[in-house]
């Protein structure tokens, strides 16, 4: 034989295990296909399980949001039911302290004619001590009062180096040197 019948030969042997060989594997085929189905069907359980509990997280977010929310607003009307009462605290103590203020006695000059003493009141009693009346305080200046805190300050320390040197708030060591600003003003 020839070497193109050998060809045509074995060409023809191949096509015969081709029609063959899809045959055979047509029953494994038909298994793929089937693990497939099953692989799906899994997957598609396990995204409405997950589903499930996202749509219970959600639900159970939107709750607690919920709840979160009540507890800010009655905390919030709380505090709004004491300011209104601490308004009205103020307010009496305001209306306290004026009518203290309006209650206080006020020298007053008034012209009377001196009418004379008798004679027994003229007398002066033994030992009669006046009381002595109390001296009354230096006004001292504010940068007398806080020389250390103007020492510092002249220094070039900051203001929170002088609240933390003399163990006081920054706010307390602005307004001091504010003050001292503004009783200089007065001065000049």
């Amino acid at each position: 034989m020839s070497n193109w019948q050998y060809i045509v030969l074995l060409g023809a042997v191949v096509v015969v295990f081709g029609l063959l060989l899809p045959r055979r594997k047509q029953p494994a085929a038909a298994q793929a296909v089937n693990n497939m189905e099953v692989s799906l069907e899994q997957f598609m359980e396990n995204m409405e399980q997950d589903n499930r509990e996202l749509t219970a997280l959600i639900v159970q977010s939107q709750e607690e949001a919920r709840a979160k929310a009540q507890r800010s607003e009655e905390r919030l009307a709380e505090l709004e039911r004491k300011y209104s009462a601490m308004e009205q605290l103020f307010e009496q103590q305001k209306a306290s302290a004026v009518a203290v203020q309006a209650a206080q006695v006020i020298p007053v000059k008034v012209d009377v004619p001196i009418t004379p003493i008798p004679a027994v009141l003229q007398e002066e009693p033994e030992e009669l001590e006046e009381p002595e009346e109390p001296a009354s305080p230096v006004k001292q200046s504010i940068q007398e009062r806080y020389a250390d805190l103007f020492a510092l300050h002249q220094q070039g320390k900051s203001i929170e180096a002088i609240a933390k040197k003399m163990n006081m708030n920054k706010g307390e060591v602005q307004l001091i040197l504010q003050l001292a600003k503004q009783e200089e003003g007065a001065r000049v």
